[in-house]
């Protein structure tokens, strides 16, 4: 029996408050830059129009976050899966205004950003997919106003995880490096312009022991089968030392300015 409209339209919509209900998922990294990036998002004060681009916005979380600050975001990704998704989400079952929090796709190589039209960018774990790093980088601080923070976080190139990664000899989705040092992002950005305030560690090893383990067992058994290690390590996350985490973090964050 074929399911009317109505039922798939009543599936989709229970799969969507699923969704919401666990957001921004099972990654605990990427729950972890959840909280931690937004403290250094700047809130519009009344009246105020800000912009902000989310250049690989993923699930929208950090597009979200920004939205809430009173901003006017655009998230984009490359990925048709991941736009439709943030549609569906916000805008749908939200019910948030589009000309406020809008996603589209685009590829950050061919995407056209009209010169200082932005007052922040945010670029979570995207950097380590891009060959042309540098070339992305210029055209973002191109597209950033005067005094415009750059939001970056990519994985620590020193973390053991990370530098023994298996890396792509052409850009196909996956790394194509290992990440960054705190030293490699200032070669990249310093001579571009940028002048970086502050940085932070993002991730110990406790963190990481546990979210190792619920991606293994999500690509082997399916998505839901990490749901009991998530709900386990969450309590675990108390005791995460954060010397150790500062020490040999799994990712690193910096905050960028526009001189």
């Amino acid at each position: 029996m074929v399911p009317c409209q109505e039922e798939v339209q009543r599936s989709g919509a229970a799969f969507v408050g699923l969704k919401w209900f666990l957001f921004p998922g099972l990654n605990l990294h990427a729950r972890l830059r959840y909280r931690r990036l937004p403290k250094q998002f700047v809130t519009a004060k009344p009246g105020e129009e800000r912009f902000v681009l989310d250049a690989g916005c993923g699930n929208g979380m950090l597009s979200y976050q920004s939205y809430l600050r009173g901003n006017r975001v655009t998230g984009i990704s490359i990925k048709d899966r991941e736009v439709s998704g943030c549609r569906a989400l916000f805008n749908r079952y939200l019910g948030l205004p589009e000309d406020q929090l809008s996603f589209r796709k685009e590829n950050l190589y061919d995407v056209k950003l009209e010169p200082e039209s932005f007052d922040e960018i945010v670029c979570a774990e995207v950097l380590e997919h891009i060959e042309e790093d540098g070339a992305i980088c210029r055209k973002l601080y191109d597209a950033l106003k005067p005094g415009g923070v750059l939001h970056i976080t990519a994985p620590n190139a020193a973390h053991p995880y990370n530098a023994t990664h298996r890396l792509e000899m052409e850009e196909q989705g996956g790394h194509v490096r290992p990440g960054y040092t705190l030293e490699s992002f200032k070669s990249l950005l310093e001579p571009l312009g940028f002048r970086i305030e502050s940085w932070n560690a993002l991730g110990g090893p406790v963190r990481q022991g546990f979210n190792r383990r619920i991606k293994t067992l999500q690509a082997r058994l399916g998505a839901a089968w990490g749901l009991p290690l998530f709900l386990l390590a969450l309590p675990c996350l108390v005791f995460e030392d954060k010397q150790a985490e500062r020490a040999r973090p799994f990712s690193i964050y910096v905050r960028a300015v526009k001189a």
